[in-house]
């Protein structure tokens, strides 16, 4: 058998170093601290991957080249090293629940712990990556699905080390460089047909635990000369440091963004494997160190913190602020009476013995999510109106025509072939007006339609898309502007269009510039303006007012964003003032308290900032665009 090449196993404080530069950029992106500074601080789980697959690697080939590897040996590490903080996040996560919770939200809930437990909640949270699946964002369970990935891989991974155990050290670079590229590849076709998938499935996150495995076989010769180490070092933490502030999430991603930190990552591995490297030794100061060891029950604490806290109320920085040193506090408690404890000594089981614990374990927190509901409804007992009303939470897509007029990433057809027919085909005996925009396009379409029965209302929407042009975006996104304006309101003479999208103020010198450049084509140019929007669904929002005792539409106020009334004022004044039919949805509704109800227990919309059916009805009617129709 051929002696495998591998970088030995002993510490290194650098990298413990590293992975506070990996985890606290991701803790500074979840609680938006820094938020226009370090844009890309999710990259922070990139470089973990790396880490993972270099020192995962680097025991699974020392075990094999010296005949002592064995696949319970592994398990029973791996269950030591994750299982008991783990377990103790899942816990308090369903504790939490039981108390934060209505019984309707814990049907996600629980399933997300299920799928987590069994390590397959990045598919779960991937098959629910529609649109407006956006309570994934709220759920406490969201950051599982990297571990999902890790032990996903290392199902497979070890396989392949044994499969490869006989070749020659060229050869099993080879095969592993193989997969690697073969991962890679597939992530960067991945990322613009299909971006949920290339972000959460390991087979397209793979080359990244790979990178770190190619080190740790040794795929890279050592360094002979410290100068060449140190201009390394300084390369990767360049590669790191500026992948946190000028990747963003506007960005495909992973694919090609992701090579940076990656790369970033492994240089800075690679320069320390036999050479003491000025950057090591910055990674290996105290601080940076003891962040590290305290890395991964910092990553299982922070997001519940941050989600359950803002089911209360959206925390102020000063609160952030608290949260994460709170979160620090636990992990360095987690470390020292949980993570450390069960991977030395002091809980001693056989390897089959802490098998059977880590499935014994698995099978309580699976009871206990399954349990949870029940158990809520026999405690507590909320006001039938209350869970009424968390229903209408529940998404209906079907009045904004997802996957025919309305496109998202999960429908990249190009929209000239999808929908022409369906959505673009005028009247002679009607005035015809295009809607044209985002999601808050797509949620007017049903309520024009039934407010203004006299008038043919065509549609043209995207997910995330800008309706100005030369703005970009998702390919479903441009291929939709380009048909509509280059091809479609040239060739047919409208009434009007309608322009609607989540408006920003950086939006407003595009949008009058493409005004500008359509109005020849079209009677008539309406700009509906940006919506209500709160920190969480509206649905809860008015449940828990309710549940409370307190006035709805008093207690909704406290949830309001102060941004879309600014941005509205600014819309009106400088539309209104170059001519532009400007109607404002945000005062139609907020004249002056906001109205939360379409009708009787329906609420105006269905989560944060998108209208139920009877609230588009609603918010149409009230526009009374009548006069602006028949002008």
């Amino acid at each position: 058998m051929t002696p495998l090449k591998t970088r030995g196993t002993s510490y290194r404080p650098d990298i413990d170093g590293l992975r506070a530069f990996a985890i606290l950029p991701v803790v500074l992106f979840h609680f938006k601290i820094f938020a226009d500074t370090v844009t890309g601080g999710f990259v922070g789980v990139d470089i973990f991957f790396v880490i993972s697959g270099y020192l995962i690697t680097r025991i699974i080939f020392a075990d094999v080249s010296s005949g002592t590897y064995s696949i319970v040996k592994f398990y029973d590490r791996r269950i030591r090293r994750i299982f008991p903080a783990l377990v103790s996040m899942y816990l308090a996560c369903i504790a939490l629940a039981f108390f934060l919770y209505f019984p309707t939200e814990t049907v996600t809930f629980s399933k997300s712990v299920i799928a987590s437990t069994f390590f397959v909640s990045n598919i779960f949270f991937d098959y629910r990556s529609g649109y407006f699946e956006r309570d994934s964002e709220t759920n406490p369970l969201l950051h599982t699905w990297s571990l999902s990935v890790e032990e996903q891989f290392y199902v497979l991974f070890p396989l392949v080390v044994f499969a490869i155990r006989n070749f020659r050290h060229r050869a099993r670079v080879l095969v592993i460089s193989a997969i690697a590229l073969a991962s890679f590849t597939a992530s960067v076709y991945t990322v613009y047909t299909n971006p949920s998938a290339a972000f959460y499935l390991v087979q397209f996150r793979a080359w990244e635990l790979a990178i770190g495995a190619l080190l740790a076989i040794g795929a890279l010769p050592l360094i002979s000369h410290r100068w060449i180490a140190e201009l390394i070092a300084i390369a990767g933490l360049a590669l790191v440091c500026g992948s946190l502030i000028l990747i963003s999430p506007t960005l495909p991603f992973p694919g090609l963004t992701a090579l940076a930190p990656c790369l970033g990552a492994a240089a800075i591995i690679y320069s320390g494997e036999s050479n003491q490297t000025l950057i090591g030794g910055l990674l290996a100061l105290p601080p940076l160190q003891f962040t590290g060891l305290i890395s991964y029950s910092l990553y299982l604490i922070h997001w519940p913190a941050i989600v359950f806290f803002r089911l209360i109320h959206e925390p102020s920085r000063l609160e952030k602020s608290t949260l994460v040193a709170a979160s620090i506090a636990l992990a360095a408690l987690s470390l020292r009476f949980i993570e450390r404890p069960f991977r030395g000594k002091s809980y001693s089981l056989s390897p089959r013995a802490t098998l059977i614990a880590g499935g014994i374990a698995m099978v309580g927190v699976t009871i206990l999510a399954l349990i949870l509901g029940p158990a809520m409804t026999a405690v507590w007992h909320y006001p039938p109106r209350a869970i009424d009303v968390t229903s209408y939470a529940k998404i209906d897509e079907s009045h904004m025509r997802t996957g025919t007029c309305f496109l998202t990433a999960g429908y990249p057809d190009a929209f000239e072939s999808r929908s022409q027919a369906a959505c673009l085909t005028p009247r002679s005996d009607l005035p015809n007006y295009l809607v044209i925009g985002d999601s808050h396009a797509a949620h007017l379409f049903s309520g024009l339609q039934t407010a203004y029965p006299s008038v043919n209302f065509l549609q043209a929407t995207a997910s995330g898309c800008r309706p100005v042009i030369g703005e970009g975006g998702e390919a479903h996104c441009e291929g939709m502007l380009h048909f509509i304006y280059d091809k479609f309101l040239p060739s047919h003479k409208l009434d009007g269009i309608i322009i609607s999208a989540q408006w920003a103020p950086r939006d407003l010198p595009a949008l009058v510039a493409t005004i500008g450049e359509i109005k020849s084509y079209v009677g008539k140019v309406i700009i509906i303006g940006p919506s209500v929007q709160y920190v969480q669904a509206l649905p809860r929002i008015l449940a828990r007012a309710i549940t409370l005792g307190q006035p709805e539409k008093a207690f909704a106020a406290r949830y309001r964003r102060p941004e879309e009334a600014t941005t509205d004022q600014l819309f009106a004044t400088t539309l209104q003032a170059a001519g532009v039919d400007y109607v404002s949805a945000y005062k139609t509704l907020c004249d002056p308290d906001c109205d939360v109800w379409a009708d009787t227990d329906v609420p105006v919309q269905f989560d944060d900032d998108h209208f139920t059916r009877q609230g588009s009805a609603y918010l149409a009617k009230k526009m009374d665009l009548s006069a602006i129709l028949s002008r």
